[in-house]
């Protein structure tokens, strides 16, 4: 498999996920594009809480984002941001 089906794989992967998670075929689509465009640029370091060790997938919270009174806050997960306490899930 080349680097080109690898992307192609890739994007389609998201896209599947984006839908699974509530987001219309045309806006999974959009947002793999953006991560797609991103992962070629070397110096793009936003990322999507999805691809995050501090996302909890079932909740849809974050363990780091707390309020005042210590209570896990829903993350903005379709947008892409730059994050403190980001740590990629996968990474050895």
């Amino acid at each position: 498999m080349d680097l080109l089906d690898k992307e192609i794989a890739r994007h389609e992967k998201r896209r599947a996920r984006f839908e699974e998670e509530g987001l219309t075929p045309d806006e999974a689509y959009d947002l793999a594009d953006k991560l797609f465009e991103r992962d070629r640029d070397e110096f793009d370091d936003r990322r999507l809480c999805f691809e995050c060790t501090n996302y909890n997938d079932k909740a849809k919270t974050c363990s780091k984002i707390v309020d005042k009174l210590g209570k896990q806050q829903r993350p903005l997960r379709f947008i892409l941001q730059r994050c403190d306490w980001f740590n990629l899930r996968g990474k050895k």
